[in-house]
């Protein structure tokens, strides 16, 4: 060896030996777990507001973190001193559910949280297949627990009564609970939180079950680990943005704590010391109360949640931004834009159970600033990239053999499924490795749903691969056309699924809902679709169902396999029903002869056996070993008041909620306990409950305790039918021995039947209402009758109806809606005692009720803040006192008619358009007191008005309208009547007819300055217009009503009364008119022959020759011989209605045989010449006329059109319009001869 390399040798291994030893060491790791981010809050900021919430007593709880670290310790303690190590929580949002989530997971234990919106045999399935050994339920949801009890009747049920605890003892099992752990903690050296598992040994321990469901495969449990949990909860602090140092995060649980372990955001929240509000349910208004009131921050919602809230009527513009996070079906841009118009930051999120949640974010960009608003939309409402904790989300091809993964080109336009790698993806379904080895083929995360790759690396979530249509071979999107379609301005939600096509092999067909005060037609949106630039051709729905409301999951997707249901079964969605106890059998000895239609005789439901009557007792415990049981307060609520039957259906199942929990503001009829079954892809679903509880119940739901049958019981496929199916059936039946036969059947018949008999009892004659009243008032009664009360009619006893009569009826505080009409002898005492305590009334009408003063209305205000219409025409001691009252505590009032009032003035006008912003309608008739200024107000406040009615409002003038501000459009304003409102002129119908281009009826009788230029200028409301009174403007010519007619040719209904400068020309344009139904042309003393026979035989292109005309008035055209009245008879075969009072040549004897009789109220001059046929005298006439003359030739059956075709769905809106404006003949009655 050479010395250089001797030296260089001797170097290295001086260095070699000096090296120390490696030293191995763990101190710079420990493991994750969420459960660490309460101690920690806790001795951070001890006061800080952890929880808000207002408990099911109505009262409001706030609670600090050092009082939620305590809780949450205290039932850890409880958990681990019994030894629980699989917990399942079946509860609502509530303090107890956020405080079990810490306090299962800090004891090493595993929560099992579940939809209580499941059907029992599904919980019981799902508790059972978790392996719990201990569950935490609120009390509402007990009885959901029956299945699963009846198996394992030794674990432990902990019930949670979410009442105000803060004040008093300790109220329910929970607290006990929590107090006996903090308790043994104490007498065990009182270690807290050190001795607890805050950090578990193994970070992939499962820290929760997170079960998903479906209609055709039993509920799967996805595993959700301590690692997994703490980074998908880092990722929601990062973006959602919740951060603390801008000021504290107030977080709003409108998502369901159970929903794939709320989203994570139990421990976001908590990290940043956030305030968590606890909401029970779904509830619009409590939700813009505290986005007001309490300053929210965050919150997070599907986008049908998101669209009710922004057209809920308390919505307005916040002060100060909130950040949603949005999920499910992607937002339609006219969503983004309401939301940030209101001041709501929508951010698009997708993720699944599987993926803890949210995983992708769409991330918005600052260069979009500068696009187009629909093209901005567009781009935020993509799925966008993934997390920042897990790793980039990745879309792949779908026609390659199973475990192969390759993606699609990121072009924007190749379909592929979307997968997922990384932490925080699950760690698989417990007990389930098959399900696992599919959901992880090929090393990714399978989502099932189908999506394209933008080249920005940006996914767009197009359908479920189940829901996407192929029709001739093209891919529809159902998701892309829902989006679409969303955009028709009088849409609000939309649901597109495939129907069966001979010869494309399926198409898609449209269920939508139509905004509130919006009308909108099946046809009108196919047109629509049509000339939309966005929907190719082949993507135009063929059918569309216009529906009340859209089938949809516990947390607010649509329920598409319903939808498919209804195709097969009905058009329309089924009818609310209410949940019933099992079947038991009911002997003929329960009913006896039923007493009347409508009713069931409380002499006849005494019974033992299938219905045993439950007794009052009070609360206890039944401690035995091995099994813990608390029992509910039986006087507070009946066991059955909640429950849920095993075969309820998909449908929304309105019924009362425990007594306990009603709120003093507006009970509800939904509890949110019930809810539709979950869809097979459910676990992408997000949270919304049913917001509409407006609709009434005809189930029953206050049976006696029963005897719940063994599950072993056989039940005949008949005895499976879901209720809505037998309320179906039943609500068909119109013999009252039919329905009495169904309800001998069996229990569970009766419960669906009792209810469509006692929703609106017959009493219509002094034996019916004896016999209700009886039962009624039946203490011992099985059925609690007047719960079951919805509508009552009193109105056919009129004058014999007093306040003794009503007395009985005092009782039934679900009344809905109370119709008193012209019951003259109430007072003040009857109607008050019947409104007092009745928080659900809807609608009251007590029209001609003249003795009525204040006093009524001071209570309906009082009792009823549901209400939403409200009657008192011709209540004339009401002054403007109680109207405020009643403007400033039902807010909710949509119809209001104060015709003959005339004490009301501007003052209680301008309150209700102030306070009660969902007016649709409001009728103001003869209340001269009301002027100008009130006329703009409304205008201008009530954006969904329908309906306004000012007929002989004689102060009103062209100011009402020309005030209006110029940009102002009032689209939905359908019906205007300024009846005799003469100060009206040209000026301020030319404003009317551009602020309002949709009117559909327009009524400016007895306006007497209009002129031609008027009617010109309602030439703009084009095919919208159907319904024009002009009776008495006589100023008007011929050349402004042929032009009329020429560009609305949908006018069905025209009043020319007195306008005398008309000649035939005008009528024989008006002949034209298609679809013309009713025509008025009493005193148009120029028009001869030439134009009946036109109306006889109108020269319509494309039309038969048959006239559609159903009323004709032609009094006083005293130039009409009988040439011209024998054809319009024979060719107008819907002719029901012709008037010829005052025309000398139908004043014989002979022909005013076949007359109506005159009012009894005409003199003896006024007799002589009234010649009115109707009904009927008209088909008399005609026969009587056609006795000597050849018959003419029918042509009826050659008619091609339809006169049902587009029946204007205000039909009966337009027939009261008839009778308030004079159209009827004898307004037109003359003592002498006519003038000209």
């Amino acid at each position: 060896m050479s010395g250089v390399q001797s030296r260089l040798s001797s170097l290295v291994g001086h260095l070699t030996g000096s090296t120390p030893p490696s030293f191995e060491h763990r101190f710079n790791n420990h493991t994750l777990s969420p459960t660490s981010f309460l101690p920690r809050a806790a001795a951070i900021e001890p006061d800080a507001e952890a929880i808000y919430h207002v408990t099911a007593n109505n009262k409001i709880l706030r609670r600090s973190y050092i009082e939620f670290a305590d809780r949450a310790r205290g039932l850890a303690y409880y958990l681990k001193k019994h030894g629980f190590r699989r917990v399942g929580i079946l509860c609502p949002n509530t303090p107890a559910f956020l405080e079990s989530i810490f306090g299962i997971a800090a004891a090493g234990a595993v929560n099992v949280a579940i939809n209580y919106r499941l059907k029992k045999e599904d919980i019981a399935y799902i508790f059972d297949h978790g392996d719990v050994d201990m569950i935490i339920v609120d009390q509402e949801f007990e009885s959901l627990l029956e299945a699963y009890q009846s198996q394992h009747p030794n674990v432990p049920i902990i019930v949670d009564t979410d009442t105000d605890a803060s004040e008093g003892e300790l109220t329910g099992p929970f607290d006990h609970a929590v107090l006996e752990g903090l308790k043994y903690d104490l007498e065990n050296s009182a270690q807290g939180w050190e001795n607890l598992e805050s950090q578990p040994a193994d970070e992939e321990s499962p820290i929760a079950l997170a079960y998903t469901s479906g209609t055709t495969a039993r509920p799967k449990g996805v595993v959700h680990t301590h690692r997994g949990c703490y980074l998908a909860a880092m990722a929601n602090i990062i973006d959602a943005g919740l951060n603390y140092h801008r000021g504290r995060a107030k977080y709003l649980w409108t998502l369901p704590m159970f929903h794939a372990s709320g989203w994570t955001f139990p421990w976001a929240v908590t990290a940043v010391r956030g305030t968590h509000y606890c909401l029970r349910k779904i509830d619009y208004p409590e939700i813009w109360r505290l986005l007001k009131e309490e300053h929210v921050t965050h919150f997070s919602a599907a986008p049908t949640v998101n669209t009710l809230l922004c057209n809920s009527k308390e919505a307005e513009r916040l002060p100060n931004p909130v950040h949603v996070t949005v999920a499910a079906s992607p937002p339609t841009p006219h969503l983004f834009e309401q939301m940030t118009n209101l001041n709501l930051h929508p951010v698009h999120v997708y993720g699944m159970t599987e993926t803890y949640g949210p995983i992708t974010k769409g991330y918005y960009l600052p260069q979009w600033d500068d696009l187009p608003l629909a093209e901005k939309y567009q781009k935020m409402a993509r799925q966008g990239h993934g997390f920042i904790t897990s790793l980039p989300v990745r879309v792949i091809k779908t026609e390659v053999p199973e475990g192969t993964v390759i993606d699609v080109t990121r072009d924007g336009k190749e379909i592929g499924e979307i997968v997922f790698v990384g932490n925080i993806c699950a760690q698989g379904y417990y007990k389930d490795p098959e399900a696992t080895r599919k959901l992880f083929a090929g090393g990714v995360l399978h989502s099932g749903d189908l999506a394209v790759w933008h080249p920005d690396g940006a996914i767009q979530i197009l359908d479920r691969a189940k829901d996407i249509i192929i029709s001739g071979g093209e891919n529809i999107s159902s998701v892309a056309l829902e989006s679409l379609l969303a955009t028709h301005p009088d849409i609000l939600e939309v649901g597109v699924v495939s129907v069966p096509d001979s010869h494309w092999g399926e198409r898609p067909k449209a269920f939508v809902t139509v905004k509130e005060g919006r009308e909108l037609a099946e046809q009108d949106v196919i047109d629509w679709a049509r000339n939309h630039s966005g929907i190719s051709k082949f993507m135009v729905p063929r059918e569309v169902a216009v529906v009340k409301e859209l089938p949809k999951t516990s947390t607010g997707k649509i329920r598409k396999n319903v939808l498919r249901e209804w195709l097969t079964l009905r058009p329309r969605p089924p009818p609310a029903h209410s949940p019933i106890p099992p079947e038991t059998t009911i002997t003929s000895q329960t009913f006896g002869n039923l007493p009347s239609k409508g009713l069931v005789s409380h002499q006849l439901i005494r019974s033992s056996g299938p219905f045993p009557l439950a007794h009052p007792s009070t609360a206890h415990a039944d401690i035995t070993p091995g099994v813990m049981r608390f029992q509910p307060y039986d006087h507070l609520r009946r066991k059955s008041d909640r429950t849920v039957d095993l075969d309820s259906s998909p449908a929304k199942m309105p019924r009362p909620l425990p007594r306990a929990r009603v709120s003093s503001e507006a009970p509800s009829e939904t509890s949110s306990s019930t809810s539709p079954e979950r869809a097979a892809d459910d676990d992408t679903d997000f949270f919304m409950a049913q917001a509409n509880d407006s609709q009434s119940s005809i189930g029953v739901a206050n049976f006696r305790d029963s005897q719940v049958q063994s599950s072993s019981v056989f039940v005949p496929p008949i005895g499976r039918l879901p209720p809505e199916i037998l309320i179906a059936i039943f609500s068909k039946l119109v013999s009252p021995l039919d329905m009495r036969n169904c309800m001998l059947v069996c229990r569970n018949w009766a419960s669906n039947s009792v209810g469509i008999l006692w929703h609106r009892p017959s009493c219509n004659n002094w034996d019916n209402l004896k016999s209700v009243a009886a039962s009624v008032g039946e203490p011992e009664a099985l059925f609690t009758y007047g719960d079951l009360i919805k509508r009552l009619n009193l109105s056919a006893l009129t004058e014999d109806v007093s306040d003794g009569t009503v007395l009985p009826f005092t009782q039934c505080k679900r009344i809905e809606r109370l119709t008193l009409t012209n019951c003259s002898k109430l007072t003040d005492k009857g109607v008050s005692d019947l409104v007092e305590g009745n928080r659900h009334l809807q609608a009251l009408d007590v029209s001609d009720l003249r003795s009525l003063t204040d006093h009524t209305l001071y209570v309906v205000a009082q009792n009823c803040p549901r209400l939403q219409g409200l009657n008192i025409t011709n209540c004339i001691k009401v002054t403007d006192d109680s109207l405020l009252a009643v403007a400033q505590n039902c807010r909710q009032i949509k119809r209001l008619k104060l015709n003959g009032v005339s004490n009301v003035t501007d003052r209680s006008i301008m309150s209700f358009a102030d306070s009660c912003p969902a007016i649709l309608e409001i009728d103001l008739h003869d209340c001269k007191l009301v002027t100008s200024p009130s006329v703009t107000t409304l205008l201008t406040t009530l954006r969904h008005l329908r309906e306004l009615r000012l007929a002989h409002c004689s102060e009103i003038n062209d100011s009402a309208f020309l005030t209006l501000p110029e940009h102002m459009i009032f689209d939905s304003l359908r019906i205007l009547d300024l009846t005799a409102c003469e100060n009206v002129k040209d000026d301020a119908v030319v404003r009317i007819v551009h602020a309002a281009p949709r009117l559909r009826n327009l009524v400016l009788a007895k306006c007497r300055f209009i002129t031609d230029r008027s009617v010109q200028a309602i030439c703009r409301l084009g095919k919208n217009l159907h319904y024009v009174h002009l009776g008495h403007c006589s100023n008007i010519t011929d050349s402004a009503v042929i032009q009329l007619i020429k560009s609305c040719n949908r006018i069905r209904y025209i009043d020319l009364a007195c306008c005398n400068r008309l000649t035939d020309a005008s009528v024989q344009q008006l002949a034209t008119l298609p679809k013309l139904r009713r025509i008025g042309l009493v005193k148009c003393q120029a028009i001869s022959n030439r134009s009946i026979l036109a109306l006889a035989h109108p020269p319509r292109a494309n039309h038969p020759t048959v006239s559609n005309l159903e009323r004709v008035h032609l009094s006083y055209c005293i130039g009409l011989t009988m040439d011209s009245i024998r054809p319009l008879i024979n060719n107008c075969p819907r002719l029901t209605h012709l008037s010829l009072t005052g025309v000398p040549n139908f004043l014989e004897d002979n022909l005013t045989a076949f007359c109506r009789e005159a009012p009894p109220e005409f003199t003896q001059q006024q007799r002589d010449v009234f010649c009115v046929f109707s009904g009927e005298g008209v088909t008399r006439l005609r026969e009587y006329l056609n006795r000597d003359v050849r018959p003419m030739r029918e042509e009826t059956e050659a008619t091609m059109y339809d006169d049902d075709e587009e029946l204007d769905e205000d039909e009966g809106q337009v027939t009261g319009l008839m009778h308030a404006t004079d159209l009827n003949d004898e307004g037109y009655i003359d003592v002498g001869p006519p003038s000209e």
